[in-house]
């Protein structure tokens, strides 16, 4: 433990970025499964008042993106990306284990001070009325996390472009190397921003300042453009590492080459910078001219194809393949399906009119969640259990994980997929107590089972893992989950140690 944790390598950083994100998965999801509970039926249930609640999902989201999206992805990388370039380390090992270690700061303290302003906190309530000092540690803990990525996100592109074998081109490197470069170029040109509005909100709660406060002079719709301008792309540095880790699980379990390695490197690129070209479709119902929202529209469709291009190229590496549904491979094609669905969602936030119809309405939150616990999440435990007998040296349980995909593949689209026709219905999103009519307890009550069905889901995984790293039998390494090749998870042909 000592050795692991006061370690500067890459794999000892990578295991501890993956140890505290899918810990901070399991938590962050028992605020969920609080927050489902509640809305089974109108009324108070579990949850004494609005403010608590408020503070609970605040917590629940922040925790999931910031704590479980961005580390876990960070983890696969520092675990992989060294030996897929072909170099020792890391290019700054003690600058990556300390990009880790603010982490956990700033998880203490956006947990310590359970602030109620939303993941988003918008002005003029974070600025005038939300409690501190919860709102203040919350922008604190987002400062030293998002400086936690900035850090990691220069380490991995220097590693990538500098630091890799001289005989390795950048095309012939792994899909998962683009994702991570992608995603990493990503985090350098948006989260700046959001890192100004933060001081901005931080100094207009002191009343320094008025740059969000209209009697001031100043705009809370500016806070938004800052604020979406880091966090549209942001969806996309959760999507692209999931989707690199999909390129390394789909070829491997279809037992045959991928479809397209261009066209992946191609989607990868197109998506990074589309990502910067919609970021006010978040803000149709703000005001903006009808010029800008159709800017914004067509800057969001464009991300359809380049999504497009991963999905055909997946399914035409399938086609044919002899493919063996193991539990990684059926998570990543699970993921597939959600991100079908999700997608299919989005389409109709595009277009105008119906966003109208849609906005701030549990649609949304349905839609988001197909994203982050569909495709990304899927995609990150189909990964995780592939890598798993190669970090551990043993086997989990094979079947007890297929049964826990089917829990968390029927709960999600259970949860989510219902949460949809509840935003039809016109159930607000962030909302403590509805309506007491029929179709909205009825919808409430399928999401919440379905909420109850995934964090089974999820304790037989946690279960799974622990038990495989303890007690588990020694994994036969050349080929863990009997594809019928040799082979190594990485781009290197000699050994490199």
């Amino acid at each position: 433990m000592w050795e692991i944790l006061f370690s500067s390598h890459h794999t000892d950083v990578g295991l501890l970025y993956i140890i505290l994100s899918f810990t901070a998965f399991i938590i962050g999801g028992a605020l969920a499964i609080a927050i489902r509970t509640e809305l089974f039926l109108p009324g108070t249930q579990l949850i004494a008042d609005s403010t608590t609640f408020h503070r609970i999902f605040t917590v629940h989201g922040t925790n999931m993106l910031f704590l479980w999206l961005v580390p876990f992805a960070s983890g696969m990388g520092n675990y992989l990306i060294p030996i897929m370039v072909r170099y020792k380390d890391m290019a700054w090992p003690k600058l990556n284990a300390i990009a880790f270690w603010m982490i956990p700061v700033g998880m203490a303290m956006i947990w310590m001070g359970f602030s109620d302003t939303t993941w988003m906190a918008y002005p003029p309530y974070s600025t005038t009325k939300a409690p501190g000092p919860a709102a203040e540690m919350w922008i604190f803990g987002l400062k030293i996390l998002g400086l936690s990525s900035i850090l990691g996100a220069i380490n991995f592109v220097v590693t990538i472009l500098k630091m890799k074998h001289p005989d390795l081109p950048l095309m012939k490197t792994s899909l998962f190397v683009w994702g991570t470069l992608v995603t990493s170029l990503m985090i350098l040109v948006a989260l700046p921003t959001f890192t100004a509005a933060l001081i901005m909100l931080y100094t207009d709660r002191l009343g320094v300042t008025g740059f969000f406060d209209p009697t001031r002079g100043g705009d809370p719709i500016a806070y938004q453009h800052l604020f979406w301008f880091t966090f549209h792309p942001e969806v996309y540095i959760f999507l692209l590492p999931a989707v690199g880790m999909m390129y390394e699980l789909i070829p491997k379990f279809s037992r045959k080459p991928l479809f397209s390695y261009q066209s992946g490197v191609t989607a990868f690129v197109l998506l990074g910078i589309v990502g910067f070209a919609s970021w006010a479709h978040h803000m149709y119902s703000t005001g903006m001219s009808f010029t800008e929202k159709t800017v914004f529209m067509v800057g969001t469709l464009a991300a359809v194809p380049a999504s497009a291009m991963h999905i055909f190229n997946w399914i035409a590496t399938m086609w044919g393949g002899r493919i063996k549904f193991a539990s990684p491979m059926s998570f990543a094609v699970g993921g597939v399906v959600l991100f079908f669905y999700a997608g299919a969602g989005g389409i109709v936030n595009t277009a105008m009119p119906l966003d109208f119809i849609t906005h701030d309405s549990y649609w949304v939150v349905g839609h988001f969640h197909l994203f982050v616990m569909g495709m990304v999440t899927f995609g990150f435990i189909g990964f995780l259990l592939y890598m798993f007998p190669f970090i551990t040296g043993r086997m989990f349980n094979e079947k007890a994980a297929m049964v826990s995909f089917w829990l968390f593949f029927v709960g999600v689209s259970l949860i989510f997929l219902t949460q949809h026709v509840l935003g039809l219905y016109g159930q607000p999103r962030r909302v403590y107590d509805y309506v007491p009519v029929q179709p909205l307890i009825i919808l409430n009550q399928i999401s919440s089972v379905g909420a109850w069905i995934t964090a089974t889901g999820a304790a037989l995984l946690t279960g799974i893992l622990i038990h495989g790293s303890m007690k588990g039998r020694y994994a036969d390494l050349k080929d863990p989950f009997q594809i019928g090749e040799t082979y190594f998870p990485i781009a290197a042909k000699e050994p490199h140690h």
